[in-house]
């Protein structure tokens, strides 16, 4: 009999044996013989793995895996039995069966040494990447001194199958929380690979619909900044700084000029560079334009917040020159409840981050590529581009951003006839079109958010650009409005043929947000008395506020020379019947004078919100002839 057929044959009496002990007396004998033959080792394994011995299988499974795992094939049973471990060994505890509970109590029998062999082993001969990087993750879990051999060829290869979910979700949930506080060495093309995976990953995860918006914000800029981080140590980058809520848009800003002033030759092609200032710019986009800062809650509506030029209390032509030459000049921001007072610093650090991005070729290529992979950006970047345009006085390239976003349902038609109405407004005198945008703002302003206050400072007297932030509310819209009508019409009060119909429009828009502009009221009060004589035929219908009436009933009763026409002919009377007045020979003039001002005085609490919404849709016209009239 050959050397095979004696060891079958001790193989076969083994097997053949009812007597364990018998059987296991064939092996012992047919190990002794025969060493270095797989089939007899194996065998060995098979009897103390039926009889359900740990620790007598372990160290025959150990031996086996040692003397056998170079040779130029590995076995095939030998591959089946380490495979049924390892799919043992990633089931959680609690849900295997009894034969796969065996194989997880014999690993625990196996030295380090063999039970990091068995993982490459079952690793090198897997079918499919998926199973490899599994096998990979499992060998680092149990063996993290090899993080550095094998960490890095897990990265790329879940680096290069990132679209797949089943592999995003391993390089998220287990591969970079398992090799983060053990940084490998991986190829620069590979780090900002992953760098911009995460940076894609973590944003398209913050921006999606959740309960607890803030706090998944807050937890996704904590782990874009970490990455940031352990990207940055297997570059050996200058650390950047770590997310920290309360930072100012600043602090990290002055980071990355610290980091741009470290490169010798401060290349603005620098892959740090570039990941900070596209992460620090999203960062203070979003605190601009997203949830926090410019998004500001009024029961279960959001409110939109725009950039707006402040009105000057200036003619229109002087207005123009005082903008003229200041294109570059980054004007004083005005901050409007509810926006936060941070808005415009927020706008300052996302414009130093775009112009740093975009001083050189590559890096504007390279930005783009970052932020077009994020469509729900596009949107909040057109809104920054706008605002950028109007902070730079860029009217035409305003203009044309505007037009450009017909169709775009991020912004409301809305804000965009409130951009078009305040871009017209600052490209020169008032023509017809303005008015035109004005009744287009009107059409759209009952769907506005309701409530809301009015604006701080609307109108200022300085000649230096100052901008406001404008929440898009019914009120602070109305306010905007009627502020822009008053500053076009007051500098026509110094004329001495302004009409009566000019005097008494500017009374009624005078009266929101009183006394604001009680000045003007006086000035008003003393052309009256000046000229002796007043009609204005709509006081009964627009003019309520109890301050203006009461000074017209001083009027009735302290300068008897002052004509008032203040009604049109009471419908009772007969076609030709005179007008109320103050004079004149009808007997009952003073008394419907009065009922005239205790009517008015009744209406001193109506809603002048309402009112001057009413007043600008029926007058319109006739604020236009009171703007241009010679």
């Amino acid at each position: 009999m050959d050397v095979l057929s004696n060891e079958k044959y001790l193989i076969a009496r083994a097997k053949e044996s009812t007597d364990p002990y018998k059987a296991k007396a064939w092996i012992i004998a047919a190990k002794t013989l025969f060493p270095n033959d797989f089939g007899v080792q194996f065998e060995a394994y098979e009897i103390e793995k039926n009889a359900n011995n740990f620790e007598e299988a372990a160290k025959c499974l150990s031996y086996i895996v040692m003397t056998f795992h170079g040779a130029h094939q590995t076995p095939t049973s030998l591959l089946n039995e380490i495979s049924l471990m390892t799919n043992a060994l990633r089931i959680p505890e609690g849900c295997t069966t009894p034969e796969q509970e065996f194989y997880v109590k014999m690993f625990q029998y196996i030295s380090y040494e063999v039970q990091h062999q068995i993982l490459l082993l079952t690793a090198a001969h897997s079918n499919n990447n998926l199973d490899h990087c599994r096998l990979i993750l499992l060998l680092l879990k149990r063996f993290p001194q090899a993080i550095s051999t094998h960490a890095p060829r897990l990265l790329e290869t879940l680096i290069q199958n990132v679209a797949i979910p089943s592999f995003k979700e391993m390089l998220f949930n287990e591969a970079i929380p398992l090799v983060y506080n053990r940084a490998p060495e991986l190829a620069p093309k590979h780090v900002h690979r992953l760098m911009a995976v995460c940076f894609e990953y973590y944003l398209n995860q913050m921006l999606s619909d959740t309960e607890d918006r803030a706090r998944t914000s807050a937890d996704c800029w904590k782990k874009i900044f970490e990455i940031l981080d352990f990207c940055g140590k297997m570059l050996k980058w200058e650390p950047f700084v770590l997310y920290k809520k309360s930072y100012s848009k600043d602090v990290y800003w002055q980071k990355i000029i610290h980091i741009y002033k470290l490169d010798p030759f401060q290349s603005t092609e620098s892959k740090q560079i570039l990941f900070c200032a596209t992460i620090v710019f999203v960062l203070a986009l979003q605190d601009y334009i997203g949830y926090s800062k410019l998004r500001s809650k009024d029961g279960i509506t959001d409110t939109d917040v725009i950039l707006v030029e402040a009105l000057k209390d200036m003619p229109p032509e002087v207005k123009r020159r005082a903008h003229e030459g200041a294109v570059l000049e980054i004007p004083h921001i005005l901050v409007n409840a509810p926006v936060s007072p941070d808005a415009p610093n927020c706008l300052l650090a996302c414009q130093s981050c775009w112009q740093l991005l975009h001083s050189n070729d590559v890096m504007k290529a390279d930005f783009a590529q970052l932020i077009l992979c994020i469509p729900q950006l596009s949107g909040w970047v057109q809104k920054f581009l706008i605002d950028l345009y109007v902070c730079a006085g860029q009217h035409e390239e305003t203009a044309t951003l505007l037009q450009a976003s017909t169709g775009n349902t991020a912004m409301s038609l809305l804000e965009k006839s409130v951009r078009q109405f305040a871009l017209t407004l600052v490209q020169g005198p008032p023509t017809v079109h303005l008015f035109e945008q004005m009744g287009t703002v009107l059409k759209h302003l009952p769907h506005a958010p309701p409530g809301g206050h009015y604006l701080e400072n609307v109108s200022l007297a300085q000649t230096a650009r100052v901008l406001m932030l404008m929440p898009l509310t019914k009120r602070a819209i109305l306010h905007y409005l009627v502020q822009t009508l008053i500053v076009l019409l007051k500098p026509k009060l110094i004329e001495m043929e302004c009409s009566s119909s000019l005097l008494g429009n500017m009374l009624v828009l005078s009266q929101l947000n009183w006394p604001h502009e009680s000045t003007t009221v006086e000035i008003i009060f003393e052309l009256i008395k000046t000229r002796r004589q007043f009609t204005y035929l709509h006081f009964t219908s627009y003019v309520i506020q109890a301050e203006i009436i009461e000074e017209f009933m001083h009027l009735w009763t302290h300068s008897p020379d002052v004509k008032l026409e203040l009604a049109m002919p009471q419908q009772s009377l007969a076609t030709g019947a005179r007008r109320i007045g103050t004079r004149g020979a009808d007997k009952g003039v003073k008394e419907d004078f009065k009922l005239i001002i205790r009517q008015q005085v009744a209406r001193s609490n109506d809603d002048i919100d309402e009112l001057l919404l009413q007043f600008l849709q029926q007058q319109h016209v006739a604020l236009a002839q009171n703007v241009f009239d010679k």
